[in-house]
């Protein structure tokens, strides 16, 4: 159970004095650093970006391509998705206590998806449910750095075989 882990790693300890659980200074300390470190492995997606998502025929719809621009900011540790009107969507974090990358989208699409390996190389794959445009499905994303101008992901759904099969491609390039 979630609180006897807590407890039990020695993550939290009880304040003799109010008699609650806190976290234990020691167990946290340099949690902070680390998330920093981690989230420069970001930096480079922030800025304006101009992107192309490819889309394959299926049975019922022909193949398209649809193209525009986003912009991404880091805001208060997480890497933010910056809307037309300015607007910051929290996007991407990495909790330190979990040592897992985290992906989310709660506008229109609602998905929390983790990356408990994160980068290797240029590559980082988070996997979770999403529940895309009313549909729930198990997600996975995998990204590729091509450079610091380019990179893309492929999303993919778990299919009923137990397999992955290929949604779309989004590539971007730096504005």
């Amino acid at each position: 159970m979630l609180m006897e882990q807590l407890f039990e790693s020695g993550v939290m300890t009880i304040d003799p004095e109010r008699n609650v659980g806190i976290f234990r200074p020691e167990a946290v300390a340099g949690l902070s650093a680390l998330r920093a470190g981690e989230l420069a492995k970001f930096a480079w997606l922030t800025g304006e970006w101009r992107y192309e998502n490819r889309v394959p025929a299926t049975r019922c719809s022909p193949a398209y391509t649809d193209a525009g621009s986003c912009s991404f900011c880091e805001r208060d540790g997480w890497i933010c998705l910056v809307s037309p009107d300015g607007a910051e969507r929290r996007n991407i974090t990495f909790d330190p206590l979990s040592r897992q990358w985290i992906y989310i989208l709660a506008q229109g699409s609602f998905g929390i998806l983790r990356s408990a390996e994160g980068w290797v190389g240029d590559r980082i794959v988070f996997t979770g449910l999403m529940t895309m445009v009313g549909i729930n499905c198990e997600w996975r994303m995998s990204w590729a750095k091509e450079s610091d101008n380019s990179f893309a992901f492929v999303n993919e759904e778990l299919g009923a075989d137990g397999a992955w099969h290929y949604i779309d491609e989004w590539q971007f390039a730096r504005k």
